[in-house]
């Protein structure tokens, strides 16, 4: 009865996203020139970007707007499909663009040459002027903003946000079920129920995987790798070099995915051009990965078993998928110097501004970053690359399960992706 009452919800939030597409219909048909309704208004009218406010649903529905729309910005000043795809999932919200400012400044350094034949996709969680004003000043390439329109921004009281009848997180399952509340037969493997904070991450990753090689229209035909990033990461100036080089050494090592790295905290040691490639480890290689058409089909293949793991991490969700649904255990060729770093979060690094929160000392931050580059600098640019380590196929089961996607309106949700 209760898994009945799920589907219903579930099949109410999917009705919705079919109003928003008459809405989008209704609202594009009425001609260039009459305005549209005040909570639709563009922020930018040279582009049609909106930073979506009001009431929920109006907010919902501008998203829904934006992403059927894809309007490209600075599309005149760079003809021509894209060459080179970055998409980047930002969470929005204070310092976001900060992060944003200086995520861009080191895609910058590939060069004009390359920039010219980028897509930027930016995959948004919440409405942030601050966000979107620093997008607003890139213009040295292509940029897409999108906006993940299940965010707890758009669904503040209600399923995936928090819904005022979920049950508490650390309610005994005998007592949610003796008061009700809506998830009460599905707490997860630790007999915690949901947080809807917790469970954006994953939700985002997997919708925006999805989003970006079935929906987005410039998409369409790219043949090469797509390099996902996140809000906080920052190339190293040889990033594309080496992004080039792993490619066509990873047709030869016939390899799934390419792991640039991600850390504040680089090792100087290693040598530039040494690679590795192993098994797919979530704590090695979830982050600044780059993957080709043909991973994520065979990624889709495993969406219940994605879906349905019970680990509100969306990169040990995958390292699951590896050991347990793929013919093969995904494949990985990984720099062992890292070309993407993360933002120093703590003062001893350098700086107090990190993947999320405010970013209180972008100064210290954009110093500790460069100071960085410098040091490392004599070791970029190598004109070949190396596989010193190759492990041989090898499955690396998560060592348990973290928790946190027991609710079966998540693995519902999770899996509706694949049909929007």
């Amino acid at each position: 009865m209760r898994l009945t009452l799920h589907k219903k919800k579930i099949a109410a939030l999917l009705l919705l996203l079919g109003v928003a597409f008459c809405t989008w219909l209704l609202l594009t048909s009425r001609g260039l020139d009459e305005p549209l309704p005040a909570d639709l208004q563009p922020s930018d009218k040279t582009t049609g970007f909106q930073v979506p406010g009001g009431s929920p649903l109006q907010m919902r529905l501008a998203a829904y707007r934006n992403n059927l729309r894809q309007l490209i910005r600075n599309a005149e000043q760079f003809p021509g499909r894209p060459e080179l795809v970055v998409v980047v999932q930002v969470r929005g919200g204070p310092g976001s663009g900060s992060r944003l400012q200086l995520l861009a400044e080191s895609l910058q350094s590939a060069g004009p040459g390359a920039t010219g034949r980028l897509l930027l996709v930016l995959s948004m969680e919440r409405p942030c002027p601050e966000a979107a004003a620093a997008m607003a000043a890139i213009d040295f390439c292509r940029v897409l903003p999108l906006y993940f329109p299940f965010s707890l921004s758009f669904y503040p009281d209600e399923f995936p946000g928090s819904d005022p009848a979920d049950c508490p997180r650390d309610l005994p399952k005998e007592s949610a079920l003796l008061r009700g509340c809506t998830n009460g037969e599905y707490p997860d493997s630790h007999g915690h129920y949901r947080e809807a904070a917790f469970t954006q991450d994953k939700h985002h990753w997997w919708w925006k995987l999805h989003f970006t090689w079935e929906r987005v229209r410039e998409v369409s035909g790219h043949s090469g790798h797509i390099l996902f990033l996140e809000e906080g990461d920052y190339l190293l100036p040889d990033w594309l070099q080496i992004l080039q080089l792993m490619e066509k050494q990873c047709q030869e090592e016939g390899c799934h995915l390419l792991s640039l790295g991600g850390t504040s905290t680089p090792e100087p040691s290693p040598d530039p051009q040494h690679m590795e490639l192993s098994g797919f480890v979530a704590s090695r290689h979830g982050a600044a990965i780059a993957m080709p058409r043909e991973t994520y089909y065979q990624l889709m293949g495993c969406l219940a078993e994605f879906c349905t793991y019970d680990d509100y991490n969306w990169d040990w969700s995958l390292q699951h998928v590896s050991a347990t649904c793929l013919a093969h255990p995904l494949k990985v060729l990984s720099a062992r110097l890292p070309r993407v770093l993360t933002l120093p979060a703590r003062a001893e690094e350098g700086g107090m501004c990190g993947r999320t929160g405010p970013c209180s000392n972008m100064d210290a931050a954009f110093q500790a970053l460069r100071a960085k580059v410098w040091e490392l600098s004599a070791k970029l640019f190598p004109k070949t690359i190396t596989v010193t380590n190759r492990q041989q196929e090898v499955r690396n089961p998560p060592p348990m399960k973290n928790g946190g996607w027991g609710d079966i309106r998540d693995h519902t949700l999770c899996q509706s992706y694949a049909r929007l």
